[in-house]
């Protein structure tokens, strides 16, 4: 029985016969794929290791792009292996490769397998990793998933969210994405004080709260400016319990969760120090009398 599929001749009574014959060459063949599979995952991981030690963690982005580019390589080197070895398996088989070599076949096997989204991923990740919209190990937002990039190939992504759960995204689904670890980074706080507190005095006692973490050794070096009140001192709102301050803080990525945490901690020793009172939310009741 002979089939043809773009160009591609098939006799399954040939192709059973090669496989008889050339059983062993086809298995050395897929021993070899694998082989290759598992070396570049293992120079992989230590080529990442190695860059985790002779790239400081002053030079983030380095180190990220780097990640990157490993990450990409591996795969790309990879899926070349698997793609030949399958072209090689063809060949053994007695299937005519020179279709899929010249181009003749490709488009027919294409719509065939139904792998226009595998084109699309393709496509995708080529075009965020040319205008490099996030780097491995930049925390980025898709949809409704958020979390470290941990690989990135030309097809998928995969990011581990802060439950340790790891997400597989196709590239060609990212649309809109928010990336929180790029270049710079700000912490943002917003503190609470009671109606009868004195704005002045409360922003006085933030800027010595500011000063002291600008003097800690262990984060003087991840703020990039000094914390500030937005709208130079201003209110930010006034709530139905409170007076809002809302702090903001540049900072080096991914930093800006620790900075905020020990913005909040230290403003609330603070307070308890000086006597500022921070609210929680209360009602007052009015009985009618008739």
């Amino acid at each position: 029985m002979t089939e043809d599929l773009s160009g591609i001749n098939i006799d399954s009574q040939t192709i059973i016969a090669n496989l008889k014959s050339n059983w062993i060459n086809i298995l050395i063949v897929i021993a070899v794929v694998v082989i290759i599979a598992i070396v570049i995952r293992v120079i992989s991981k230590r080529i990442r290791k190695l860059i985790e030690q002779k790239i400081g963690e002053e030079k983030t982005e380095v180190r990220k792009k780097t990640f990157t580019f490993n990450s990409v390589l591996s795969n790309l080197i990879i899926v070349l292996s698997v793609f030949i070895g399958a072209l090689v398996i063809a060949d053994q088989l007695g299937i005519s490769i020179l279709p899929i070599i010249t181009g003749a076949g490709v488009l027919g096997i294409i719509i065939g397998l139904g792998a226009q989204s595998l084109i699309k991923d393709l496509i995708n990740g080529s075009f965020i990793l040319f205008e490099q919209w996030y780097q491995v190990n930049d925390i980025v937002t898709v949809e409704n998933v958020t979390g470290v990039v941990e690989r990135f190939s030309l097809r998928t992504t995969v990011i581990r969210d802060l439950e340790g759960v790891l997400h597989f995204i196709p590239n060609s689904e990212i649309r809109i994405l928010s990336n929180s670890t790029q270049e710079w980074a700000r912490a943002v706080v917003d503190i609470g004080v009671h109606y009868s507190e004195n704005t002045d005095r409360v922003v006085k006692i933030l800027n010595e709260v500011f000063s002291e973490l600008m003097q800690d050794r262990r984060y003087k070096n991840l703020i990039l400016e000094k914390p500030e009140v937005l709208g130079d001192g201003g209110v930010s709102e006034l709530a139905d319990s409170a007076v809002i301050f809302k702090i903001v803080c540049k900072v080096k990525p991914p930093n800006q969760w620790t900075i905020e945490r020990q913005m909040r901690k230290r403003i609330k020793d603070k307070f308890d120090s000086e006597g500022v009172e921070i609210p929680f939310p209360c009602l007052n009741l009015y009985q009618r009398k008739e």
